[in-house]
């Protein structure tokens, strides 16, 4: 553990944990504090050996089996600071992209800003052209899926689109039409007929089930970005509230 004096120097750090078995990083995070040490307690506190299984997300249970099986074989996670003395709008920055840069990881969630990630130039070029939308008059959702979750779909838009995220329900009922935005760049438009608890059990998340939105609408907002202000450094959240 740190002690008090180092961690006022550390300030903001972004961290990797590595697989001491084959020296690969398994996971990227950021943090202050002894945030880096957190994963590995939260995995072996009331672990007795026994085999692991999780009903949350794939990814979630993959990082502490994976912290589990490291302990079984004898080793220990080696966590390494890759960067410190940031301030948490960097550490953010730096952490998106060891996110990228790595790949494979057990990671829950893409990095902060996923959009302005790694990508192919040609596509770049083509997406950073498209022009934006003139908000519409009523109110609708914006849902950033990312290309990592939406292969692992079969490349299905509506299936990454509508499951599974953190909404305020009662807020979220007015919202008629949802907009899937890969990249910044809205892929489709969903007319969304009602919201229910996410079919894969993961509890505090909700999908919507849907279909697609009238050709009018479709046409008016399909290859066109999303206005600069959803865009702005700081709009982390993959559920935007959009409309006037």
């Amino acid at each position: 553990m740190f002690t008090n004096d180092v961690i006022e120097q550390l300030q903001y750090y972004v961290y990797r944990l590595i697989d001491p078995r084959n020296g690969q990083t398994f996971y990227v995070g950021k943090g202050k504090g002894n945030r880096v040490f957190a994963h590995v307690e939260d995995a072996l506190k009331s672990y007795d050996g026994t085999s692991y299984e999780d009903k949350e997300e794939d990814d979630v249970s993959a990082k502490i089996q994976q912290i589990r099986d490291i302990k079984n074989a004898g080793l220990e996670v080696i966590h390494i600071i890759q960067r410190y003395g940031l301030t948490e709008k960097e550490a953010f920055e730096v952490e998106s992209a060891l996110i990228d840069a790595y790949g494979e990881l057990t990671n829950i969630q893409s990095g902060h800003a996923a959009d302005r990630g790694v990508n192919n130039a040609e596509v770049l070029q083509r997406e950073l052209s498209y022009e934006e939308y003139e908000e519409p008059d009523f109110d609708y959702i914006i849902i950033k899926v990312n290309n990592k979750v939406l292969e692992e779909r079969n490349n299905d838009f509506y299936e990454t689109t509508r499951s599974a995220w953190k909404v305020n329900l009662k807020k979220i009922r007015n919202y008629k039409y949802c907009f899937s935005v890969l990249n910044g760049v809205v892929r489709e438009v969903y007319a969304i007929d009602e919201w229910q608890e996410d079919h894969r059990g993961n509890s505090g998340r909700y999908e919507f089930v849907g279909k697609l939105a009238p050709e009018e609408i479709r046409r008016s907002f399909i290859n066109k970005r999303i206005p600069e202000k959803y865009r702005r450094k700081g709009m982390a959240s993959p559920v935007l509230y959009g409309g006037k």
